[in-house]
């Protein structure tokens, strides 16, 4: 046990922690290794050092030990003086087969005392082949073994030896590399074997069968900007999870929530801020290079180095400063799904594309011809014609992003937050991010046990009203207001028929293996997965502010526990629904202003669900509820105003 108040202390490494990646993830503290650059407290310099009387060894193949051996010498760095405080992080890291021990080292200017730890002999014999539960230590062996797989593929497919192309190749075995890392931590460990021939038995992905292709060389510089765009976001939010890991840890929820929500709305952000310059440099590609006589790799490979060019850790810093501060807090996990279609739902209706014709990228026919199946891993990018999400076929659809997917083929997903501020900030960055016109927001909430919704419940029609009138885009119409969502036929129809697409409940996976429902199993889990609501209704807009509409639908869906609206064999065996339905339809078509009463029960119903959010307490303090909900009256008084204009015009 690390005593209360820890010295100051030197400290030999030899091991993950000379990577100064590892290192400032673990302490916090950047490794440098040059005397100038440890100009402040943060800044600790790396001094070569020689450990004598020790040797390493690696019993289980992965990690490594020091152990006694009279004739044995170890090169590794001596770092510090280092605070006290970053010994607890230290020893949490180390684990259980590893003891702090005080040794001598020598380095080329004198011989100093540090703390080294040593592999524990007892415990290595024991603990041979045993699971060792340090998944950052995991990851980086696991990615250097990743990183010799890449080199190998890289010298036989691009015949070069150069950085800037295996990260390319990364890149476009984005989604493999994902999918290993997963499996490797779900099943306890994944070999070698599995690893090459998962990254070197797919062909390197590229353009060349639509090279030729006409209607594919006049959309071309629309999907290769998007691959720009996106292999930049990647690169820099593989950066900022690099240089910060330390503090996005401190940030993060738990395995039980998507790793990288936090890094991909730094991101972003940064990236919306610096709009202009990001333009002008996807620009001078499609000037330098050309879909005719170059590869899509090429393309990866320029926009790594823009991405390099672009990245300041300064800035990265004060985003994520931003981000910490702003936090809401939260228990209700959260997500969502984002449309985009320059077509709107005509790219449905019409998936041919005989009467309506999307210039830029033909509804996305080629998606998969510019790897963007694999580059957009990291938001949950693909097509989903509204019949299947996962397809290797060419088709039209929407451009969907699932944030916090972990595999679209397989279906398994986790929530991104459980933060309402958090879900709406990452939501219109990732909007702003694409060059594509917003169609439609799905957002989605993991439901506890206690909170589990029954089937048949429908809400009543003045909060239907209400959530329409705030999400449902009202539209300017002959003089007056229709909501275009319902009005449109966009999410509700009547043949072959009657339904609409308000909310449904679905049971979702987050592993291959997602636990039963059986006694201590974790709570809102049913048999292969958990609970999850989700509401469709909203359109994917600039003018919604969602952060509110997000915190009203949890504090509902906590009080009212409704099911799913409106499925076919709802409207066929229920009366209410029918009646709820052709009530909504008819509002939709004229609408009517919203009421004081009808706005009072709105915010009366989600407030009271937001009171017991947890364990029959709020989950966020009293005033910021207060503070949304009063946002949200605003915004339907708002929507009265825009009623009474448009009437008197």
């Amino acid at each position: 046990m690390a005593k209360e108040t820890e010295k100051p202390f030197n400290l030999f490494v030899y091991g993950t922690l000379m990577s100064s990646v590892v290192f400032r993830a673990v302490l916090g503290r950047r490794l440098v290794f040059t005397t100038a650059d440890a100009d402040n407290s943060e800044a600790f310099l790396a001094r070569q050092a020689e450990l004598k009387g020790y040797k390493k060894i690696s019993p289980d193949n992965t990690y490594l030990y020091a152990v006694p051996d009279p004739q044995g010498k170890i090169l590794g760095y001596l770092i510090g003086p280092l605070p006290g405080e970053c010994m607890k992080a230290l020893l949490k890291y180390e684990g259980r087969n590893y003891s702090r021990k005080t040794v001598t080292v020598t380095t080329r200017d004198s011989v100093y005392r540090a703390i080294a730890f040593i592999g524990k002999r007892k415990q290595l014999e024991h603990s041979f082949g045993y699971q060792f539960h340090d998944p950052l230590k995991q990851e980086f062996l696991l990615r250097r073994k990743i990183e010799r797989v890449l080199l190998e593929a890289e010298r036989e497919q691009l015949h070069t030896d150069r950085k800037i192309a295996r990260r390319a190749i990364a890149e476009l075995h984005g989604s493999t590399i994902r999918d290993l890392i997963r499996r490797h931590f779900e099943a306890g460990g994944i070999s070698d074997y599995v690893i090459r021939h998962s990254i070197k038995d797919a062909p390197l992905r590229d353009f060349s069968r639509i090279v030729r292709d006409r209607q594919a060389q006049d959309v071309a510089p629309h999907y290769l900007a998007m691959v720009l765009r996106q292999v930049i976001f990647n690169e820099l939010e593989d950066q900022l999870r690099r240089d910060f890991r330390y503090e996005l840890d401190r940030m993060a929820l738990g395995d039980r929530f998507y790793e990288r929500t936090i890094s991909s709305l730094a991101a972003l952000q940064i990236l919306n801020s610096r709009r202009e310059l990001l333009d002008l440099l996807v620009g001078d590609c499609l000037t330098d290079l050309s879909f005719t006589r170059n590869h899509l790799v090429d393309f990866v490979q320029w926009a790594i180095i823009a991405a390099d060019a672009i990245y300041e850790p300064a800035l990265a810093k004060r985003q994520l400063a931003f981000i910490s501060a702003n936090r809401t807090g939260g228990r209700t996990p959260l997500g969502a799904e984002l449309e985009f279609s320059n077509i709107g739902h005509h790219v449905i209706r019409d998936p041919e594309g005989l009467a309506f014709r999307d210039q830029q990228y033909d509804g996305f026919l080629y998606f998969p011809d510019f790897g963007l199946d694999v580059l957009t891993w990291k938001l949950g990018g693909h097509v989903d014609d509204h019949h299947e999400k996962a397809s290797t076929r060419p088709r039209r659809g929407f451009y969907e992003i699932a944030l916090g997917s972990l595999s679209i083929q397989a279906n398994i997903s986790k929530p991104i937050t459980n933060d309402p501020w958090v879900l709406a900030q990452i939501i219109q960055e990732a909007r702003r991010f694409y060059n594509i016109v917003p169609h439609s927001l799905h957002v989605s909430m993991q439901l506890r046990s206690t909170h589990h919704p029954v089937q048949s419940r429908v809400l009543p029609l003045d909060v239907m009203k209400c959530l329409f009138a705030l999400g449902g885009d009202p539209w300017p119409s002959n003089g007056g207001v229709i909501i275009s969502r319902l009005a449109h036929d966009e999410i509700a129809h009547t043949e072959p028929s009657p339904q609409m697409l308000f909310s449904q409940i679905s049971i979702r996976r987050s592993t291959d293996a997602e636990p039963s429902d059986t006694p201590g199993a974790p709570e809102g889990s049913a048999a292969g997965g958990r609970y999850v609501q989700q509401y469709k209704f909203m359109r994917l807009s600039s003018a919604i502010d969602y952060e509110p509409i997000i915190l009203a639908l949890k504090g509902l869906q906590i009080s009212l526990r409704p099911g799913s609206f409106l499925m076919p064999s709802q409207y066929k065996s229920s009366a209410k629904h029918r009646e709820l339905f052709h009530s909504l339809m008819a509002w939709a078509r004229q609408p009517t202003p919203i009421t004081a009463t009808e706005i009072g029960n709105l915010v009366d119903h989600a407030r009271e669900g937001l009171l017991t959010e947890y364990r029959r307490k709020p989950a966020h303090d009293v005033t910021y509820i207060d503070s949304c909900l009063g946002r949200l009256t605003q915004s339907l008084q708002q929507f009265n105003t825009l009623l009474i204009t448009r009437r008197k015009s």
